[in-house]
């Protein structure tokens, strides 16, 4: 009688259920400085009390992902620099693609480094670049007297779950790619590395093409990920992306870094997929094919 093997399940990331926080964000967003909102914002405003309140929401799976070897400062939680990126993807380069996509894993991970003393609650509120903090954009959005201020309120609870995990409800799923920092790293990151294939060259331009800017990241995630059916392909991406990084390092003074020849480069990449299958061609074939498209374009 043969051995019988017995194959263990694979591990599922803890992340809250899907249901429960999807309702949670609805209804915290239903009403422009409401009640809730406020209440809210005073929760995010002292670490114990948010995580008592969003340890409330139910949730998921049985493994833990291992937390940033380091605390986090509010501009290192806000735009991890490149270091901190290769550090968080190295921690947490066993997640699948498939709950990596998801709000309901990074709003969880994002709150357990909150837990643990690796970054404040009120990072979540902070904006994007040399305006305010999180503790002191509450702090003036509670105590605003003016008719702007239910929205205000919103626009400040918005950025914390945006922050925490993305908004689907605004931005489908591309607000996970972009608005969470933990998500955006990650994915930079792995684009960096799959488009590389492994040469240390082409993995430091792939890094720079992913790194200009927010914007420049965004406009890539909206017309490369989800509006191009061209870049459905990995391989097409991939040349893609390595094309792009070795022109911005050759000729870094070009205008391939304006968000508009991005566009343009989708644009030209598409009316070539619509004359040949570009997903058939070896990877020779496309990098030189994607070298002829930016050639075209950068002046």
């Amino acid at each position: 009688m043969g051995w019988r093997v017995m194959i263990a399940p694979p591990l599922i990331p803890r992340q809250f259920q899907d249901i429960a926080y999807t309702k949670f964000r609805r209804v915290l967003l239903r009403t422009k400085g409401s009640d809730k909102q406020e209440a809210f914002l005073k929760h995010v405003r002292d670490t114990d009390s948010f995580v008592t309140l969003m340890s409330e929401i139910e949730t998921v799976g049985d493994v833990d992902m291992d937390l940033t070897p380091w605390p986090l400062t509010e501009s290192e939680f806000k735009d991890p620099p490149i270091d901190t990126e290769r550090a968080l993807y190295k921690s947490w380069s066993r997640i699948p693609p498939a709950v990596a996509c998801r709000s309901t894993f990074w709003a969880y991970l994002t709150l357990n480094h909150v837990r643990h003393g690796r970054i404040q609650s009120v990072y979540l509120a902070a904006n994007g670049g040399a305006l305010s903090g999180g503790a002191e954009r509450i702090d003036l959005v509670l105590n605003d007297s003016t008719a702007r201020a239910p929205q205000r309120i919103d626009s400040c609870v918005r950025t914390v779950l945006r922050r925490l995990g993305g908004l689907p409800e605004v931005r489908g799923n591309r607000s996970v790619y972009v608005d969470c920092p933990f998500a955006r790293s990650w994915w930079r990151e792995r684009m960096a590395r799959e488009a590389a294939g492994g040469d240390p060259h082409s993995l430091a331009c792939a890094r720079t093409v992913l790194r200009v800017n927010q914007t420049y990241w965004e406009k890539f995630i909206d017309r490369v990920v989800f509006r191009n059916s061209t870049f459905g392909s990995m391989n097409i991406r991939n040349a893609f992306i390595r094309a792009l990084g070795h022109c911005f390092v050759s000729n870094p003074s070009s205008n391939l870094r304006e968000s508009m020849t991005l566009q343009r480069l989708c644009r030209r990449a598409t009316a070539y997929q619509g004359s040949r299958e570009l997903s058939i061609l070896r990877d020779e074939e496309l990098d030189s094919l994607m070298r002829i498209i930016i050639d075209g374009v950068q002046v």
